[in-house]
């Protein structure tokens, strides 16, 4: 995985649980097609995500050597390797069994796998704090529904916002650490 440094970050992925950044528009376009795009599994018709493509058909070849265990629910054309796979599968898409609660206070998201519980809790989701900045409150109040796509701001017009400190007299630079401490806490003045 390669780094970015903070000056350089031109785009960040919005795509749920991501919030990847990159240096250009052209590598996060490269990112969303790898990592977010589905494709069409040619064997068994199934979607996938094109970065998982390459493990999911492997199963197609261990299918060859060994009998598949085909799921029993009427019109689910899934098969699976091993008995474990299926009742995971019965459990998250035919039971909707959604065990893994989000830790967050007031979130109320659930989910089937903790591993994707654990990504939705990193993903920073949760740290959006009113008031910071007044352009990304704006945003967020008017954010799309219904699966319209918005761009997130970039960093350098976050970067370029002016946030004084409460004083509005003194300076980020005489007060060094104690501005910091201001800036990220999360108390109403």
């Amino acid at each position: 995985m390669t780094t970015v440094k903070l000056e350089s970050v031109e785009a960040i992925c919005c795509e749920p649980d991501c919030m990847k950044y990159f240096a250009n528009n052209d590598c996060l376009k490269a990112h969303v097609q790898s990592c977010h795009q589905h494709v069409l599994c040619e064997v068994c018709g199934t979607k996938q995500l094109k970065k998982n493509m390459k493990r999911h058909m492997r199963g197609h070849e261990i299918a060859g050597s060994t009998e598949r265990i085909k799921c029993s629910i009427k019109g689910c054309e899934c098969t699976f390797a091993t008995k474990s796979n299926l009742n995971q599968h019965v459990k998250s898409v035919h039971l909707q069994l959604r065990p893994f609660a989000c830790r967050f206070p007031d979130c109320g998201q659930r989910f089937s796998f903790k591993h994707v519980r654990d990504n939705h809790e990193k993903s920073g989701s949760h740290v959006y704090v009113h008031g910071d900045f007044q352009e990304a409150d704006e945003h967020f109040q008017a954010r799309a529904k219904g699966g319209r796509k918005r761009t997130c701001p970039t960093v350098e017009t976050l970067l370029r916002k002016r946030v004084v400190p409460p004083s509005h007299t003194d300076s980020a630079l005489n007060y060094g650490s104690e501005y910091l401490a201001w800036l990220l806490s999360a108390e109403d003045d």
